[in-house]
């Protein structure tokens, strides 16, 4: 099952090495996200990398003061920026961050889980401070996303596993519609949009092709 691919893949990385150089040049790291284990990468829009992580010490969903849950953003050269409280500095922006990525406006949205069946969408500024929290519409289940991707006209499309949809947000997160509304069997899991492609795979085991228009 995808699921369950996710989840091994996560309990076994312990941390991600940022290194360059290649045989037979010695090969040096740049950066590391060692202590904290990571749970998903993807590129940025400026060709770098946004990396979210959490503690491999405390409860996934009790946190703590040892507790560290943060979106890290690093550049091809090797700097960092961590984004892990609101501007107020006190104030957590994350329980558990599984997944990220960039719309090409420059804002990050982040699927943010508040425990292991139930989370939210949060759309983040490059200064870190949170622009919305989108907790799903239309549903008759509680909201679970999983994976989050952007289209080229910075739309915003989330996985949600529990009611089997697709939600489309505009750029703000509002909710425009839900996509595989045919859809009753089969829990949509991961996520990748490429031109007008659009990947999805469930939870069942199986990926689908979609062809993406707006």
């Amino acid at each position: 099952m995808v699921s369950d691919l996710g989840v091994n893949v996560t309990k076994c990385v312990q941390s991600v090495r940022f290194t360059r150089g290649s045989p037979p040049e010695p090969i040096s790291t740049v950066i590391s996200t060692d202590p904290q284990g990571p749970l998903g990468i993807c590129q940025s829009v400026d060709g770098g990398l946004l990396v979210t992580l959490r503690d491999n010490e405390s409860d996934p969903y009790n946190l703590d003061t040892r507790s560290r849950r943060l979106l890290r953003q690093i550049t091809m050269r090797g700097d960092a920026h961590e984004y892990e409280y609101q501007e107020d500095g006190h104030t957590r922006l994350f329980t558990l961050p599984v997944r990220a990525t960039q719309n090409s406006n420059s804002d990050i949205c982040v699927v943010n889980r508040s425990r292991s069946t139930a989370g939210d969408l949060r759309i983040i500024s490059l200064s870190g401070g949170i622009k919305s929290v989108y907790h799903g519409e239309n549903l008759t289940k509680t909201f679970n996303p999983a994976d989050v991707v952007c289209d080229c006209h910075c739309n915003i499309l989330v996985t949600d596993i529990n009611n089997r949809q697709i939600h489309l947000l505009s750029p703000d997160g509002e909710f425009l519609r839900s996509l595989l509304t045919d859809n009753e069997e089969n829990r949509p899991y991961s996520l990748s949009l490429r031109n007008t492609k659009l990947w999805v795979g469930y939870c069942e085991g199986f990926v689908t092709v979609f062809q993406y228009r707006m």
